[in-house]
């Protein structure tokens, strides 16, 4: 493990008592070869949840990758690459510190297909809908507001991104929220989705 409290690298490893770090490191770097590294990504996570955790690969491994994000890395990359994109990532982190990514999906998985691309449903957020209109890929809360209904049930305009809500008609613009015909009288909640490497994320931004 790797903590970094102000501009050094200090590298450690599991045995290290997390008591001697005074102040909440700016980033902390797991090696994903180290035994029982999951349980540290968990642990340094729980600990220091504004903190940006970053797992680190000696040669890619699309499993361990994968498990890393979902065990709570901020950022997973190799060893070779890990001083080329820290420094950006970590200045970006510290815009927005404690956002979370959720994995959703390779943008391969979803290439030609057009409109709702996935549903989920996850404490942080509730109800997701999140769909590919044109070139984009936009999320927006899967309740209407006005009563309740599912959106991802309605139907969606594939050039325009606008949901109508099955129930009693509300129509909303995806890509912004906006409410455009009631009987609702509010917009939709929308969430940031980021591409990397291929990857779509939903990002959950610190309340």
């Amino acid at each position: 493990m790797v903590v970094e409290t102000g501009t050094d690298l200090v590298l450690s490893d599991s045995s290290t008592p997390w008591d001697d770090v005074d102040e909440d490191p700016a980033v902390v770097v797991v090696g994903l070869g180290t035994p029982g590294w999951l349980d540290l990504v968990r642990g340094c996570k729980s600990r220091w949840p504004l903190t940006m955790i970053v797992g680190v690969l000696t040669v890619p491994d699309p499993q361990a990758w994968a498990d890393a994000e979902d065990a709570g890395c901020d950022l997973v990359t190799t060893r070779g690459a890990l001083r080329k994109v820290l420094p950006a990532r970590l200045a970006a982190w510290a815009k927005s510190p404690g956002g979370k990514k959720l994995r959703l999906f390779a943008m391969a998985d979803i290439a030609g297909r057009l409109g709702l691309v996935m549903r989920l449903d996850e404490e942080a957020t509730g109800p997701v809908a999140v769909y590919h209109i044109g070139s984009d890929v936009v999320a927006v809360q899967d309740l209407c507001p006005h009563a309740g209904a599912m959106l991802s049930n309605g139907e969606v305009g594939v050039d325009d991104g606008v949901v109508t809500c099955p129930e009693h008609g509300s129509r909303f613009d995806t890509r912004t929220g906006e409410r455009l015909r009631g009987p609702a009288d509010l917009g939709l909640r929308t969430f940031p989705v980021i591409i990397e490497d291929g990857q779509a994320y939903l990002r959950l931004d610190p309340a």
